[in-house]
């Protein structure tokens, strides 16, 4: 029996239909019709209303998905309870925020797999949002987010760095004072869509400073490059890890110490590689202490949202 098949069939019951379901577990939308046909043929029982549009989960489909948690977990757990975590582990499913992609986690990941070669590691870039779904449909192991707004019981949510906004300009600006340049020049904004711009967004809000938009983006990469150009101005994070790009720009602090976002990983609670992901949290603490860009967070429990159920 293909365990494939029931994460599938949890992403129907969770998000309502066929494709969505097929964006969340990364197959097509005729694949995931597939596979559930294929689910009904073995256990010789129709799971879905098909007089409806879109198709419905019935009665015996409603009723096996608990069923069908609950194998899901016990086939996670089968291996690593027989035979030692660390010495059967094969693969770790990791999810990314953009602005860690060429920052931190390339050095965190090679760091773990030197450590540990047996390890296959796939990465999963997103927006912290759609990471956050990931993790509690049990479709990734460990993702490296911003700080999500709650924390749910089922979760564990290790924070390890703060990393504070600062605005960037090129360097041909020679203006140094932040609101100045903010409200002067042309604006790059970060996603709306993704946690971090939301937080810039309220910012600048609840600082009444208004933005002459020209751009919107959604990785840091773009950002720090239409910037260089001077193409505009942004707000961002300090990226914890310099990089070469910073070299090319003014990175001016805005001196609001609360103005920062929090970066940590997030798992479920009932998860099978609790150990490697400790390692992985380990990997990205020493290298935020090597870098000394950013404040290290090493209690997760000062951090910790209030959780909800």
């Amino acid at each position: 029996m293909d365990v494939r098949r029931f994460k599938t069939l949890i992403a129907i019951a969770e998000l309502g239909t066929f494709a969505k379901a097929a964006e969340a577990v990364y197959l097509t939308p005729a694949a995931v019709s597939q596979q559930m046909k294929a689910l009904e043929e073995e256990l010789d029982m129709p799971l879905f209303d098909r007089s409806k549009r879109p198709p419905a989960l019935n009665p015996a489909g409603h009723a096996l998905i608990p069923k069908a948690l609950h194998l899901i977990k016990s086939y996670e757990e089968l291996k690593p309870s027989l035979e030692g975590e660390l010495n059967t582990l094969e693969h770790l499913t990791v999810g990314t925020v953009p602005t860690t992609t060429t920052g931190i986690m390339p050095r965190a990941l090679k760091a773990l797999q030197d450590d540990h070669d047996n390890l296959h590691i796939r990465i999963y870039p997103g927006l912290s949002d759609d990471l956050y779904a990931q993790i509690d449909r049990g479709f990734l192991d460990v993702a490296v987010m911003t700080e999500p707004p709650t924390v749910y019981k089922h979760m564990i949510w290790r924070p390890f760095t703060e990393e504070p906004f600062v605005v960037l300009t090129a360097k041909e600006i020679t203006i140094k004072e932040p609101k100045e340049i903010l409200q002067t020049k042309p604006f790059i904004r970060f996603a709306r869509k993704a946690w971090v711009g939301r937080i810039i967004d309220q910012w600048l809000l609840d600082n009444n400073i208004h933005v002459h938009e020209t751009m919107e983006l959604d990785t840091l990469e773009a950002t720090e490059a239409m910037v260089m150009h001077n193409l505009g101005v942004s707000i961002v994070p300090l990226n914890c890890c310099s990089r070469p790009e910073h070299e090319h720009l003014n990175i001016i602090p805005l001196g609001d110490a609360s103005f920062k976002r929090v970066l940590g990983v997030l798992y479920r609670r009932d998860t099978s590689k609790h150990i490697v992901i400790e390692l992985l949290w380990n990997k990205l603490i020493k290298i935020v202490e090597d870098s000394g860009r950013t404040k290290v967070l090493l209690d997760p429990v000062k951090h910790q949202n209030n959780s909800t159920s």
